[in-house]
């Protein structure tokens, strides 16, 4: 076993820069988003949406395409938001196993993890039967033991998908791994064969594509200020550019929650994350780092993620602590962290870094509902996907607009969704927290 692990950055101190080195989103930069003109804002809608995400496009797509009028109010540009950031890995996760919902939920923990499995097999056909180009593969995924304390665990989750359930999931030895991935870091490792990759702009293109073609009416720029309930029914959404009256309101704003709707934002919180792309690779020298192209992540609190992209990079992903960091900042740890895991990539140049936030919820666990109290009162709300939320996001969407249509809601409305203790005081606390993720993890 190498004296270098994966959970230190003891590779070099200082990253190494492409002559066109930027600090911005590679992604963005290989989308071609539709162009949204500026336009009046209409002063009624069936549904307003909050938020131009992949939750909120879905949502809007659906609810055009069942005849009602629907407009989508974006703060920011469209095509620029998380659902453009992320590091684009398709996976059906819930933070735990079948067993593990079952025993903390019953009945509604089973259902949920048929859902999140519903949420991955909508994006496959989604993607298929609309022939969204986003270079989507299911390639699989390579679930990492960063320290011996969890092979024992990933054995069982295993024994736990693939014996029982009988589900394409297997247990990697140590002994195995290097047909799996280029780095002798690793204890062990868990293959999960039900999930892909894709360039998360590109798919975001394509269901804005797929919302405008339907019909929905797409205001970006534009800020939600106040969701207030009207005494005849509905609500009325104020926005710097104007109110729009509206049967039906669904929040979407995921991460971005804020004064809004102070109920939720009380009980979601905006984590950094961030990633590094190095330039293109030499086929073989990609090759050594992921024979298999699967999207890898290991088991640390404060993990990282890793995968080729589709033109032949590493994308190498993941935060320091809790605290607040910059991209030069965090740059500079990841490109340490990925050489240690990688010493191949040694004098690896890279050509892009950037940031985002990612929607963590005090039981990790995503949640769907109304909002039941103070500003925003009635509004559904789809949140919290915990940093898996390409296909949950897109399918939480679409039962958001069944619910608005007069469906039944998910069984993720039917847990309690609790608030985050002093979340005013988040700041100042987090990077302690943070601290203690950091020592679990360098545990042995």
């Amino acid at each position: 076993m190498s004296s270098v692990g994966p959970g230190s950055a003891s590779g070099p101190k200082q990253a190494l820069l492409a002559a066109d080195y930027v600090e911005a989103v590679l992604w963005q930069q290989q989308a071609q988003p539709p162009v949204v003109e500026v336009h009046p804002l209409p002063g009624q809608a069936d549904v307003v949406v909050v938020g131009a995400g992949y939750c909120g496009l879905s949502a809007a797509r659906e609810l055009a395409r069942r005849g009602r009028t629907t407009v989508v109010v974006e703060r920011d540009p469209l095509a620029t938001g998380a659902s453009t950031r992320n590091g684009g890995m398709v996976i059906p996760e819930l933070k735990s196993g079948p067993a593990g919902l079952a025993q903390r939920y019953g009945p509604v923990g089973e259902r949920m993890y048929d859902e999140v499995n519903e949420a991955f097999d909508q994006l496959e056909a989604l993607v298929a039967t609309e022939a969204i180009d986003c270079r989507y593969r299911r390639d699989g995924q390579l679930y990492l033991a960063h320290n011996q304390a969890h092979v024992e665990g990933l054995a069982a989750m295993a024994d736990e998908h693939g014996g029982e359930r009988g589900e394409a999931v297997r247990f990697v030895s140590r002994d195995g791994l290097a047909d799996e991935v280029g780095s002798d870091a690793f204890y062990a490792g868990v293959v999960l064969e039900r999930t892909g990759g894709l360039h998360p702009a590109r798919y975001h293109a394509g269901l804005a594509r797929l919302a405008l073609e339907a019909g929905v009416d797409v205001h970006d720029r534009t800020t939600a200020l106040a969701i207030e309930p009207r005494p005849q029914g509905g609500h009325q959404v104020t926005t710097d550019r104007g109110t729009i009256e509206a049967g039906d309101v669904i929040v979407a704003t995921n991460a971005y929650a804020d004064a809004l709707v102070p109920w939720l934002a009380r009980r979601v919180v905006p984590i950094g994350s961030f990633i590094i792309a190095t330039e293109v690779l030499d086929p073989g020298l990609a090759a050594s780092v992921s024979p298999r192209g699967r999207m890898m992540v290991d088991t640390k609190n404060l993990l990282f993620y890793w995968r080729l992209s589709p033109d032949g990079r590493v994308l190498f992903g993941g935060r320091r602590s809790l605290a607040p960091s910059s991209i030069a900042e965090a740059r500079d740890f990841l490109y340490g962290s990925m050489v240690g895991i990688h010493p191949q990539l040694a004098g690896t140049r890279i050509s892009h870094a950037w940031g985002g936030h990612v929607a963590m919820t005090l039981d990790r666990m995503p949640h769907f509902g109304r909002v039941p109290s103070g500003p925003g009162l009635g509004a559904l709300f789809a949140t919290g996907c915990n940093g898996s939320g390409v296909a949950l996001n897109s399918w939480m969407g679409t039962r958001a607009a069944d619910v608005v249509l007069g469906g039944p809601p998910p069984a993720l409305s039917e847990i309690r969704f609790p608030a985050v203790p002093l979340h005013r005081a988040r700041r100042a606390y987090l990077p302690l927290v943070g601290q203690w993720f950091a020592w679990e993890d360098r545990r042995p």
